[in-house]
């Protein structure tokens, strides 16, 4: 045994390429988020660093100035939680797959409380902490909205439309 043997094969060693490609792809999620809205950012994992950054960047007007910006974002997402700021960016982009998952339950739940009488009670098993008042009054309003015909279309009138928004924050919580 010499000198050179490394006794620590337990470490994991990373590639300078593959640290690039890590620190590219954390910049590219910073830049997303700022193209997101305050309000939807208050959903996001993000810790106070991260916000500052954010806010600080809508002052950049120099194009050198935010790409060394952005690599400031990279490095203190991270140690971020990158898995929850990425599902929550899934959610919002509508090519994603969690984003047409959460669309085509909610849909699902819409077409299912509108058509049957029986779906209410499935819904609160299934969701417990749902406001009865409030989930009875939208349901309501969205299946007089509907024509008398049963195997006719789901019409995409206002409450309807709500009811469909309102399931979505449902299946967001």
């Amino acid at each position: 045994m010499n000198e050179f043997d490394d006794t620590h094969d337990d470490i994991e060693w990373v590639s300078k390429s593959e640290m690039k490609r890590d620190s590219h792809r954390l910049q590219a999620m910073g830049e997303r988020l700022l193209g997101i809205k305050k309000s939807k950012l208050a959903k996001f994992p993000l810790n106070d660093e991260l916000l500052a950054a954010i806010e600080e960047s809508k002052r950049i007007k120099s194009n050198e100035a935010m790409r060394r910006h952005l690599q400031y974002i990279g490095k203190i997402m991270r140690v971020s939680d990158i898995e929850g700021i990425q599902r929550e960016l899934d959610r919002l982009d509508p090519s994603s797959d969690l984003y047409l998952r959460v669309q085509n339950q909610a849909e699902y739940w819409r077409e299912k409380l509108i058509k049957t009488e029986a779906a209410d009670a499935e819904w609160f098993e299934t969701y417990p902490d749902t406001d009865r008042q409030t989930f009875r009054n939208i349901v309501r309003a969205a299946k007089k909205e509907q024509p008398d015909d049963p195997a006719a279309p789901i019409a995409g009138g206002k409450n309807s439309k709500k009811l469909l928004k309102w399931i979505k924050e449902q299946l967001k919580k």
